[in-house]
């Protein structure tokens, strides 16, 4: 019996201090946040002291290689396989890729 009172009194306890922090927690969610505000402010401050990134020219695009282009007109047009220099290329179905092309 002893050992059930004892559980009983622990439970009491804890169930007020658990009421206790409830209403703490009210309290504090309240009143704005203050702390958070000047983190993001000296955040700022570190980004806005750092120099530009000096940005490159653009590069000119190079030709596409003609098997590429090859390439490229069988899976528009979806044809199963494509010549290129008297080596047949057989192309198989991708989920992604549409048409994946193998020397046959």
């Amino acid at each position: 019996m002893t050992k059930l009172q004892d559980l009983e009194k622990r439970v009491s306890k804890l169930e007020e201090e658990l009421n206790a922090l409830k209403n703490t927690n009210k309290h504090i969610s309240e009143t704005p946040n203050t702390t958070r505000s000047t983190r993001k402010a000296k955040k700022n401050k570190k980004l806005s002291n750092k120099p530009t990134p000096v940005t490159k020219p653009a590069t000119k695009k190079r030709k596409v290689n003609e098997y590429f282009k090859m390439m490229l007109e069988a899976k528009k047009e979806g044809k199963s396989s494509f010549v290129y220099k008297g080596n047949t290329y057989k192309g198989t179905k991708h989920d992604k890729l549409g048409m994946v092309y193998k020397k046959a």
